[in-house]
C-alpha cells in the first residue's frame, strides 16, 4: 500500500485543529480584514451608490406619475389621442408607479453592523477552509510520534519548538500546554535525554550513522552537541540527506545502526519513507530517530 493512501485513513482532527489554533494571529488578522472590507462596502454603497439608484427611480416615478396625471385629465374631458403615450393605459402607469415605489422603498442604507458581521464570517470560514485543505493536503510530517506509528522506530527525543517571539506569545505556550507539548524542556535537557536513550541502546557500542531529511547544519550541530555526552565505544558518523548524497549511502553500507533525525513541521513523508526504504535495503537496523 502506498504511503499516501495508508496516511489518508489517519488524519488527526486534534492535530488540525491545533494546526490552525497555532496560526491564530494570521486567522484573526483575516477574519478583521474581512469584516473591514464589507463593512467599507456598506460604507461605500450608502454615500455614492444608494444616493444615485435613489434619484434614478424618483426621476422615474415623477415622469410615470406625471403620464398618469395626463391620462386621467384626457379621461375627464373625453379628448382622445391629445397628450396620451402611444399604447400605454392609466391601469398600466398606475402598476409602473406602484413597482417604482416599491422598488425605492426597497432601496435602504446598508447596516454596517450587518455587513461587518457577514464578513468577519466569511473571512474566518474562509481561513479555516484554505488551513484545512493545506492541511490535507501537506505532506509534511505532523507529529513526533508520526515516525513511530508508521515505521515502528524507537523516539529518542523530541527538543521543543523554537517559536520567534510574537505579540502576545503566552496564548501559544497555553496551546502548548493544552496540546501536551512541554514548554519546560530545555535544549540542554533534550541532548541529555536523546544521549541517554542512545547509550542505553548502543551497550555494546559501534559506528552509528546519524542522518535525516532536515539541513546538514542541524545534523552537524545536533552531533557537536551530543558527542561529549556518549560512551567513547559509541562512534557518530554524521551524513547529509541520503536521498541525495551518494556519501551518505556509502557510510549506510558501512555502519553498524542508524539514528535518525527528522523536523516536525519540515520533513517530507516522501523522503521519509524513501529513506526508510534505503535502510531496510541494506537490513541496517535503526537505534531510533530524534525529533526535532
Amino acid at each position: 500500500m502506498d504511503y499516501r493512501e495508508e496516511y489518508e485513513q489517519k488524519i488527526d482532527l486534534k492535530d488540525m485543529l491545533f494546526h490552525i489554533l497555532y496560526r491564530w494571529r494570521s486567522v484573526l488578522l483575516i477574519t478583521v480584514i474581512a469584516g473591514g472590507l464589507t463593512a467599507g462596502y456598506a460604507a461605500l454603497y450608502n454615500m455614492t451608490i444608494l444616493p444615485g439608484k435613489r434619484d434614478e427611480v424618483q426621476a422615474q416615478l415623477q415622469e410615470q406619475t406625471r403620464i398618469l396625471d395626463e391620462l386621467r385629465a384626457q379621461a375627464q374631458s373625453q379628448e382622445q389621442g391629445q397628450g396620451q403615450a402611444p399604447g400605454q393605459t392609466a391601469e398600466e402607469t398606475q402598476k409602473q408607479i406602484d413597482q417604482l415605489e416599491s422598488r425605492l422603498g426597497e432601496l435602504k442604507k446598508y447596516s454596517y453592523l450587518k455587513y461587518c458581521a457577514m464578513g468577519l464570517a466569511a473571512g474566518l470560514f474562509g481561513i479555516f477552509f484554505c488551513y484545512v485543505v493545506s492541511y490535507a493536503l501537506s505532506d509534511k510530517m505532523r507529529g513526533e510520534s508520526e515516525i513511530l506509528e508508521r515505521y515502528d522506530y524507537r523516539l529518542l527525543g523530541t527538543f521543543p519548538r523554537r517559536r520567534k517571539k510574537k505579540l502576545l506569545s503566552g496564548f501559544d505556550r497555553f496551546l502548548e500546554k493544552k496540546e501536551g507539548v512541554s514548554g519546560q524542556m530545555t535544549e540542554e535537557e533534550a541532548y541529555r535525554i536523546a544521549s541517554v536513550n542512545i547509550t542505553n541502546l548502543a551497550k555494546d557500542g559501534g559506528a552509528f550513522l546519524v542522518t535525516g531529511t532536515i539541513e546538514f547544519g542541524k545534523l552537524q550541530e545536533f552531533v557537536k552537541a551530543i558527542v561529549p555526552q556518549l560512551q567513547e565505544n559509541v562512534v557518530l558518523m554524521v551524513g547529509a540527506d541520503m536521498n541525495v548524497t551518494a556519501s551518505t549511502l556509502e557510510m549506510l553500507a558501512e555502519c553498524d545502526a542508524v539514528i535518525l533525525v527528522e523536523e516536525r513541521g519540515r520533513s517530507l513523508r516522501a523522503r521519509v519513507h524513501k529513506e526508510h526504504e534505503s535502510i531496510a535495503a541494506l537490513e541496517k537496523a535503526v537505534v531510533g530517530y530524534v525529533a526535532m
